[in-house]
């Protein structure tokens, strides 16, 4: 229970720091809509989808390799090792991050001319590779922090890089924003580079202060132990993300061929206004998962299964809990936050629309993140490939027949084909004892209940629509989903047990043997 209770407390830090990030990034986002327009998002939208491939190309699966190399020597009290398999993980991001950063610069204009067919992008290319190689050491340093249990160091530079980024873009967007759309979205670019330079220079401290307190022997780290978990977690990201973007780069040309006069705009409002509030929540269950990896690495090097099934059990209750909330809320209340973030209900019918599937994208990530624990990011990588490449043949057969729904379709086919090979992998290596009612049905009933009764009670009001509003409104149907789910058993007598247990203190801790 004590090492439940620091993996609750850990991810609590990071959860809290990460939600307080999309909180702020949320109403930046807005900001930058109601500058740039959407035309403009759009725009940079298309942009990042090619920064996304840089991106995975620069980490290459350096951040896995981090964490799991890191917290088996940790666990086992070998800072030597420790430190030998961080110096050969940057020495990948070194080289990953160089080739990257190098190659988007040379070929920015050829990609903005053959790729997205933009060539207003070409500025906008070349400056994110600026930020490539810091973010990819970054990345090594991150997998480190995670690994010895010392996420809040995470936090704080997740928090400054936000801050730095928000500083310089809000600056750089009053210089450029008059002289066009291609100059608002290299002030968004430059603004986003400017801070990763900024995270790697604050990371690289935190960790050369943090290695002294590493204690114990051990052998060192040979290069392929790096390689044997990054490579393929790298050449799955590859193909997936080149998928990936080969997808976001369709998505408007078949808008264009569906008739949409405004293509560009309609794929900016999805991407940057519907999207940025759906994947919200996440800040809670990314930082969970990122933080289940260690914990099932160790128990997993261990042979423990028994705490393996426990850890797992307990993820898919809280995700799934967490996200049906999620999830009702967002379908009762789109209007109203779409219309408070934004000023307008360009983004409601979008936000309505891909609600329900919260729960599917978040279980995917808690299973993806047990899978990478287990040892299995080859199957992770076989799936999300396949995953990707269903994406791009429904988005080139479907957008251009069914326009803007026809995207919807291929997100919700997406999430759920690798939601259900993954969750389908994980039961055959984990025995968990579940009932679907409860874990499923229960908190479903208590999410609809909940949103029906707080719609019919504020209807009565007929407030005006405010800040003032929307938050009574959203707190109103957490207390009564907390309610409904706990009379229909959702949020029965051992979860209940079970979250004092976490929560209690205790006198005696036993001591750790790496600081």
């Amino acid at each position: 229970m004590e090492r439940v209770k620091r993996y609750i407390l850990n991810a609590l830090i990071l959860s809290g720091c990460t939600l307080l990030m999309r909180t702020v990034s949320v109403a930046f986002n807005a900001f930058c809509v109601n500058k740039v327009g959407g035309e403009g998002m759009g725009l940079f939208s298309l942009v990042m989808s090619v920064y996304t491939f840089a991106v995975t190309l620069a980490t290459s699966g350096v951040n896995l390799a981090a964490t799991r190399l890191v917290a088996l020597y940790f666990g086992r009290n070998e800072g030597a090792s420790v430190k030998s398999a961080m110096r050969k993980c940057l020495l990948y991001s070194f080289f990953f991050g160089t080739l990257a950063s190098v190659g988007l610069f040379c070929f920015s204009s050829f990609v903005a001319d053959h790729f997205l067919s933009e060539p207003r992008a070409a500025m906008s290319v070349r400056a994110l590779s600026l930020s490539l190689l810091p973010l990819s050491l970054c990345s090594a340093f991150s997998g480190y922090f995670a690994a010895v249990r010392r996420v809040y160091k995470n936090a704080v530079s997740q928090v400054l890089e936000q801050t730095i980024k928000i500083l310089a873009c809000t600056f750089l967007l009053s210089l450029f924003v008059p002289r066009g759309i291609e100059y608002a979205c290299l002030a968004l670019v430059l603004g986003g580079s400017i801070s990763e330079i900024f995270s790697f220079f604050l990371q690289i401290f935190s960790y050369l202060t943090d290695k002294r307190t590493l204690t114990g022997g051990g052998k060192p780290v040979p290069m392929r132990a790096v390689l044997n978990i990054s490579l393929p977690v790298a050449f799955s990201a590859y193909v997936r993300s080149g998928l990936v973007t080969v997808e976001h780069i369709l998505i408007p040309i078949g808008l264009t061929a569906y008739g949409d006069p405004s293509a560009l705009a309609t794929y900016g409002i999805i991407s940057a206004m519907a999207l940025p509030i759906v994947l919200y929540p996440s800040a809670f269950v990314g930082a969970f998962s990122g933080q289940i990896i260690p914990e099932i690495t160790e128990f997993y090097a261990a042979d423990n299964k028994k705490e393996v099934s426990y850890v797992t059990s307990r993820a898919f209750f809280v995700t799934l809990f967490f996200s049906i909330l999620c999830a009702g809320m967002f379908c009762a209340f789109a209007g109203d936050l779409c219309g408070v973030i934004y000023g307008s209900d360009e983004a409601t019918e979008y936000l309505r629309a891909l609600a329900p599937l919260i729960p599917v994208m978040f279980l995917d990530t808690v299973t993806d993140s047990i899978l990478k624990g287990l040892g299995k990011q080859f199957y992770t990588m076989c799936v999300n490939i396949a995953d990707a490449a269903i994406s791009v043949l429904l988005v080139w057969l479907l957008v251009p027949r069914m326009g803007v729904y026809g995207y919807i379709v291929v997100i919700y086919v997406s999430e759920c084909v690798n939601t259900v090979f993954s969750i389908g992998k994980l039961l055959s290596m984990v025995q968990l004892r579940f009932h679907v009612g409860k874990l499923v049905f229960a908190p479903l009933f208590a999410a609809v209940g909940a949103a029906n009764l707080a719609q019919l009670l504020l209807r009565r009001l007929a407030l005006p629509l405010s800040w003032a509003v929307v938050v009574p409104e959203c707190l109103l149907y957490i207390g009564l989903y907390l309610l409904l789910a706990r009379l229909v058993g959702a949020l029965g007598k051992e979860e209940l047990s079970w979250v004092k247990r976490v929560f209690h203190k205790e006198k005696d801790r036993p001591k750790q043997t790496c600081k």
